[in-house]
């Protein structure tokens, strides 16, 4: 076999070491699944690594809504959707309208969404330029742009100073310039700087923006419609990419267009709209009942009881003295470990104590980002949030006693951002 390319001898080395201290590619050995619990190697943990925020991987309806499609459908509709589907697609598309306020096309993945979308959106007269974090799906995507024609370049993350500067420089020169981001990162959990991003939009006619808001979705805003169209309207230079497998509690991506041409160019022209399978089935069927919850009260009350987890954990690291060096509003936490060693022993060490978190190593993140990510639902109680804030605090006390880790550095490095 040739020799791997640089990035990805770097990826396997961070695998290998992870596996070997069983941190990665667990499996859950329970014979039943509720959200909480998991069972690692016959010993059962808390998850902290679970993205349905709101428990609706395990709701009752949902899963019927699954059931009642696969009686009534069969297990898999074998066709491609530009050829023939299952009415159920435009079912679930008029209900994500609903949710939204804008035009929608349902995806197989978020992935396969942005892949869809970005080669037809863009063309070779245009320039995309990448959030340094924004999610792999998007620059893969974006790669396919590429070879088309369109010029791809980067901007160091959430900075709209130079992302600005990029656009004075190049606007005359393409036709348009994409900002591609998160709405919510899925790494260190800080939101892309929306504001900031309309500004540019409305200053600058040729300035775009395709969002990859897949950890946004469902636990904020009104009929869950996602954190970036809880904080603004969609602007007309703009297109959402959303996921239906993180709070939604099922599985897909969601493409959301200002305008029902967009939409149409894309539903034609994407590639895994015309070459690949359609939604499974008992998903499409599992979605559509998730839809129809997210239209109803049932919503706001479990967004309500995740709030107050997400403000009953972040009281408990900041009494703690964790270095928790994201300070946005979401269930997604991050904790600076200073070094990857650390970060080895702090999700080992957590893992012993009953609870799994994940490990983020470089490549995964910057280089001097290490650090431990811990994501919440409904599906955890008080008492786990406290209990395992309380097993961390213990470890990292004990890294900063031996000299290893040092707090205010790791703030440094992270520049953390005011409380918001």
């Amino acid at each position: 076999m040739s020799a791997l390319n640089p990035d990805y001898t770097r990826i396997l080395n961070f695998i290998s070491r992870s596996c070997d201290l069983g941190i990665i590619q667990l499996k859950d050995e329970s014979d039943t699944y509720d959200g909480r619990v998991l069972t690692i190697n016959g010993k059962q943990v808390i998850s902290f690594g679970n993205c349905s925020y709101l428990g609706l991987d395990t709701c009752e309806s949902i899963k019927q809504g699954g059931i009642d499609a696969i009686t009534r459908y069969g297990n898999f509709f074998s066709s491609s959707r530009q050829y023939m589907g299952l009415a159920l697609n435009e079912e679930l598309e008029g209900l994500l309208n609903q949710i939204t306020g804008y035009y929608t096309l349902v995806t197989q993945t978020t992935s396969l969404g942005s892949l869809s979308a970005i080669p037809v959106i863009t063309s070779p007269k245009d320039l995309i330029v990448l959030d340094h974090q924004v999610h792999a799906s998007v620059q893969n995507a974006t790669k396919i742009a590429q070879a088309q024609g369109t010029q791809v370049g980067m901007v160091r993350h959430s900075n709209m100073l130079a992302l600005e500067d990029v656009i004075q420089k190049q606007q005359h020169k393409y036709e348009k310039i994409w900002y591609m981001a998160d709405g919510m990162y899925s790494m260190l959990g800080d939101p892309c700087p929306i504001e900031a991003m309309y500004e540019l939009m409305e200053r600058y006619p040729n300035f775009h923006c395709f969002v990859d808001d897949a950890h946004g979705i469902s636990w904020i805003g009104e009929n869950g419609k996602g954190w970036t169209l809880h904080k603004r309207p969609l602007h007309p230079q703009m297109v959402l990419v959303m996921s239906m497998a993180k709070g939604f509690g099922c599985c897909g991506g969601i493409l959301v267009f200002p305008s029902e041409e967009t939409r149409h160019l894309v539903k034609c022209l994407g590639a895994s709209l015309i070459y690949s399978g359609p939604i499974p089935t008992p998903v499409l069927g599992g979605c559509i009942a998730s839809a129809k919850l997210h239209l109803t009260d049932e919503i706001t009350e479990r967004q309500n009881a995740l709030y107050a987890r997400i403000k009953f954990f972040r009281e408990q690291a900041y009494a703690a003295g964790l270095p928790l060096v994201n300070h946005s509003f979401s269930p997604i936490f991050y904790f600076g470990a200073g070094s990857e060693e650390n970060a080895y022993v702090v999700v080992r060490t957590m893992l012993d104590a009953g609870y799994f978190a994940g490990i983020c190593n470089y490549p995964v993140v910057p280089k001097k980002h290490a650090g431990i990510r811990m994501s919440i639902t409904t599906h955890n109680t008080f008492e786990d949030i406290e209990n395992a804030v309380s097993a961390m605090a213990e470890i990292f006390d004990g890294l900063e006693r031996e000299g290893k880790l040092d707090k205010d550095k790791i703030y440094h490095d992270f520049r953390a951002l005011e409380v918001r």
